[in-house]
């Protein structure tokens, strides 16, 4: 599963084809990984808005936050009383232009990129929560939903992030789509996206440079 993602420039409000608030700027990077904060979508106050929150999932009642979880396991959202809440009021979308993965092969674990065709935007599914740190004062996260590989993706990693294409990302944010609905989200199962293997320069989370992204061999395609 993936804990690096690669963001940069898209119009949101183009690939959502509806209105958005921004609340702050957009977050951008090459190499980006947990507890970067980053630019999420949510509906607030019937808008859907831009906002700043920190990746990962950290509740209000957390004592150990070098504990929370980056990626939620899609099997748990209804289950788990760390994700019911969330699942039911405090969804959220991540726009992305890619994310990585490491892959073993007969050498060792190597990295590819995970991208649309022509790097393209794409929406993951998240949750979201608040955290207190004083009276009056409090910070938002969230975690990103894994669910089972396609079998395509599936030879390189058991589980992604989940991706939905832009009609399903508005019934995830819409806080009036029903748990059914929410559920059979999850099960949807994306087959548009491509791989190519990426340097050992992405390894280090120091590296940021546009480098880490360029292809060292070609696009691996769906026959």
């Amino acid at each position: 599963m993936s804990g690096r993602l690669i963001i940069t420039p898209y119009n949101a409000e183009q690939e959502l084809g509806q209105p958005i608030v921004k609340m702050n700027e957009l977050r951008t990077g090459f190499n980006l990984v947990p507890t970067n904060t980053l630019s999420i979508l949510r509906w607030q106050d019937k808008h859907i808005t831009q906002d700043d929150a920190f990746w990962s999932f950290t509740p209000s009642w957390m004592k150990q936050l070098d504990e929370a979880p980056y990626i939620l396991r899609s099997d748990k959202l209804t289950s788990s009383p760390m994700y019911q809440e969330s699942f039911k009021k405090q969804r959220c979308l991540l726009v992305v232009t890619g994310y990585y993965v490491w892959v073993t092969l007969s050498r060792g674990k190597h990295p590819f990129a995970i991208r649309r065709p022509h790097n393209r935007p794409f929406f993951l599914a998240g949750l979201w929560t608040r955290f207190p740190v004083a009276p009056g004062r409090a910070y938002d996260s969230f975690g990103l939903i894994s669910v089972e590989a396609d079998p395509w993706l599936a030879r390189l990693t058991p589980r992604v992030p989940l991706k939905l294409i832009p009609e399903d990302a508005l019934q995830w944010l819409n806080p009036t789509t029903c748990e059914k609905t929410l559920l059979k989200l999850i099960q949807c199962k994306d087959e548009e996206l491509e791989a190519y293997p990426v340097s050992h320069l992405v390894s280090d989370p120091a590296n940021k440079s546009v480098q880490v992204t360029s292809p060292i061999s070609n696009r691996l395609l769906r026959s």
